[in-house]
């Protein structure tokens, strides 16, 4: 299947999801040099697409996905392709310390606080594990939704909880210091009172780890990385002023067959007046 849609020749290569309402496919640009992807989401329920439009236009969020188009009944929406790395699989495997694992914690929600998908949306990203985390901890999302599950009412607060609860599965999974250092976060998923991302982002501030202390040698070795610039610098204008003063006291010597500075180190006190000291 191919689609037209302005510049572009959209060819599938990929079905990731079909349902009864939507399909999400992958597609590449036939006349993109570089073979760019692109994935869409082909909405087919002339309900679900008002439901949707109203939805990402009603409330001024429309930047989360490049462009729309229609194509007979189907209203599709064009996306940035990228290849999944999930949350759920690898998240854990990359919490290396305590520390790490807050941080990471911290990253998922200014990705959700920051998202451009509206709250509906952003709930089904992240109850239908579309979380994804690189090597090095960056957290993005995927739009492969089955919006047979949308739910317009959907707020922040509902995608606050549920975001909390993605933490507490990962930090619970770990370490029992890990464990009970989230306490906090869990009581109030439990009674429902997180309203918005900043103050789950706050919470998981107030019972982060603390960085694990460092070992003298490796204190040493991290003191020798910051610092080996500067100590070359300092070494380097060390040996340029030996260089120069060793010249100076070769050109000397052979113009007047005498090192002046070196008169600084002989006896030149035996005589004071008509009295000799030795």
């Amino acid at each position: 299947m191919v689609y037209y849609v302005d510049d572009m020749i959209l060819e599938v290569v990929a079905t990731l999801f079909s349902g009864s309402s939507n399909d999400i496919l992958v597609c590449k640009d036939r006349r993109s040099p570089v073979g760019a992807r692109y994935t869409l989401l082909v909405i087919r329920d002339k309900t679900l697409v008002k439901t949707f439009i109203s939805i990402t236009e009603g409330k001024g969020k429309s930047s989360f996905f490049l462009k729309s188009f229609a194509r007979n009944d189907e209203l599709i929406y064009c996306f940035q392709y990228q290849e999944e790395r999930r949350f759920s699989a690898f998240a854990r495997g990359q919490m290396q310390s305590p520390a790490k694992g807050g941080e990471i914690c911290a990253r998922l929600v200014m990705e959700c606080a920051s998202s451009s998908f509206p709250s509906p949306l952003l709930y089904l990203i992240l109850t239908q594990d579309n979380v994804h985390i690189t090597r090095d901890n960056r957290i993005y999302f995927t739009p492969v939704f089955d919006l047979s599950q949308l739910d317009p009412e959907k707020t922040e607060a509902d995608c606050t909880i549920r975001c909390a609860e993605i933490i507490l599965e990962l930090l619970e999974g770990g370490s029992a210091k890990q464990a009970g250092s989230c306490e906090l976060i869990r009581k109030k998923c439990r009674s429902n009172s997180y309203t918005s991302f900043p103050e789950l982002y706050r919470d998981i501030r107030l019972t982060a780890m603390p960085m694990e202390k460092l070992s003298i040698r490796q204190r040493l070795s991290a003191l020798w990385r910051r610092k080996k610039d500067s100590l070359f610098n300092f070494l380097l204008v060390l040996c340029s002023i030996a260089v120069i003063i060793a010249f100076i006291m070769l050109i000397s010597q052979i113009i007047f067959g005498d090192i002046p500075l070196l008169r600084l180190f002989e006896n030149c006190f035996d005589y004071i007046g008509t009295e000799q000291l030795k």
